[in-house]
């Protein structure tokens, strides 16, 4: 059980970290739009 338990905290820590790279690449990208661009991604309607 403990090794499952690893398992899925491993797995959610990737992909805390693959979110968080994407993130600062794409702040990188984008500085003009800025939290308003992030803020549009996560919530996945972009609204212009």
């Amino acid at each position: 059980m403990r090794d499952m338990l690893k398992r899925i905290v491993l797995v959610i820590f990737v992909l805390l970290l693959l979110t968080a790279v994407s993130g600062f690449f794409y702040m990188q990208k984008h500085p003009l739009e800025g939290k308003s661009g992030t803020i549009l991604n996560f919530s996945g309607k972009p609204i212009k």
